[in-house]
């Protein structure tokens, strides 16, 4: 977990660093010394620019998430070994890891799916949308396999538990779009405050942005405390915690 933690360190802090020193460096060459326009082809600097967007952007998050999915297996596998010395099934153990390799596979289908939903003239977002709906299909699937075959009796309400976290995240989802869309009130309300100046931009945007985080909490306090009451209900006191 440390380990994990440190890489996702320097690939955060190095492309972050190489992202911003390759875009200002390619601005100043090509608009201020050269006079072309921003992303021009005829601006060799513009490759060391897009590069450091994947570095910092992919590379960078890649690391950040991996860090986190590393310290939640470890977590997960902690309280599997305290079960384990009761009831010496090493399954508690092996759980986190087994469940994180079927949630690739279901990811690795859902977005080879992707293409396959494309249309022409369609809206970028239908179809990711609907690979997301395949992975989330196929997760809840999988979840609901490993869980039965690894976790005894009371396999039902570790499923369930999944479930919400698995619904939260499509929750998740629905509120980045509907707050950040142009189809929709908050940025339509963002818009429209520009007409009367930059102020009214920045207070209407920072409103929008609070109430942003105010839903995202509600979901998340949600589905912690469903998650407890759920994984209250197995044979674990306080649902394991």
């Amino acid at each position: 977990g440390f380990g994990a933690s440190f890489v996702a360190l320097f690939a955060q802090l190095g492309g972050g660093i190489y992202t911003k020193a390759a875009d200002v460096g390619a601005d100043l060459v090509g608009k201020v010394e050269a006079g072309i326009p921003e992303d021009d082809p005829r601006n060799a600097a513009v490759i060391a620019d897009l590069v450091g967007d994947n570095v910092g952007d992919c590379a960078g998050r890649g690391a950040d998430l991996f860090e986190s999915t590393a310290a939640e297996n470890i977590g997960a596998m902690i309280l599997g070994v305290a079960i384990w010395r009761v009831t010496d099934d090493a399954a508690w153990i092996l759980f986190p890891l087994v469940i994180r390799a079927f949630g690739l596979i279901a990811t690795s289908i859902g977005l080879i799916s992707v293409p396959f939903f494309s249309r022409e003239n369609q809206d970028p977002m239908t179809p990711l949308n609907y690979g997301y709906y395949v992975i989330t299909a196929l997760s809840v699937a999988f979840m609901a396999l490993v869980t039965k075959l690894m976790m005894g009796d009371t396999w039902h309400w570790f499923f369930l538990a999944g479930v919400v976290g698995i619904a939260t995240s499509v929750v998740f989802v629905y509120i980045t779009q509907y707050y950040t869309s142009g189809s929709w009130r908050p940025v339509k309300e963002i818009a429209e405050a520009s007409r009367t100046g930059p102020a009214t931009n920045i207070i209407t945007g920072t409103a929008v942005g609070l109430e942003t985080t105010c839903a995202t909490a509600l979901a998340i306090g949600g589905a912690l405390v469903i998650s407890f009451i759920l994984g209250s209900q197995s044979d674990l006191p306080n649902g394991g915690v």
